[in-house]
């Protein structure tokens, strides 16, 4: 069964690999620097660091938050 990953909401996308900014909750992360997987940057927030979501339900929590929090 095919996803239709744009028709699917944060809170009911919950990927083996997915990877979430611990900041804003964000899908939009990567490596820093492709050779040092220690490190990660959100393009949303600028959050760099080594600690990372995995986990949807609480990214979902975390984007609730901040989006609250930016209005």
């Amino acid at each position: 069964m095919e996803k239709n990953i744009d028709a699917l909401n944060v809170d009911l996308f919950i990927g083996d690999n997915m990877k979430f900014c611990p900041r804003c909750g964000s899908k939009n992360i990567g490596w820093l620097i492709p050779h040092d997987r220690q490190k990660w940057e959100c393009k949303e927030c600028g959050y760099i660091g080594a600690f990372i979501i995995e986990d949807g339900a609480t990214a979902d929590k975390i984007r609730k938050e901040y989006i609250k929090n930016k209005e």
